[in-house]
């Protein structure tokens, strides 16, 4: 099962995410959360404190490449398979939740404006 929440500005989605995550969990599924928001707060709606949170390593975005193809198109590849990103970048999260930060800009990546 794949599930994507979206929706509107401070409209509840991290809450949604994180608990439906952790029900999940709890009866006994495998879960991936990831994080896509470039102000990631996943990992404190699934229950970690927010130190260990700010310790969680981000998966790097030179990790995806972009390519322009002879008809015009681009697609997109990854230089290494989802498992090692999920073996390496994967934070334990309580109910046995793995997560994932994809999307959080580093201040030195963070442009004006």
């Amino acid at each position: 099962m794949r599930v994507a929440v979206a929706g509107k500005g401070g409209s509840g989605k991290t809450t949604i995410a994180g608990t439906l995550a952790r029900l999940l969990a709890q009866d006994g599924r495998r879960v991936l959360a990831i994080d896509a928001d470039p102000n990631p707060n996943l990992a404190v709606s699934l229950g970690l404190d927010a130190a260990t949170a700010a310790k969680i390593k981000p998966v790097p975005h030179s990790f995806v490449h972009h390519a322009e193809g002879p008809d015009g198109r681009y697609s997109v590849g990854m230089s290494v398979t989802p498992a090692q990103i999920v073996a390496d970048y994967g934070a334990p999260a309580p109910d046995g939740v793995t997560l994932l930060l994809v999307g959080r800009v580093e201040p030195e990546q963070a442009g004006a404006g």
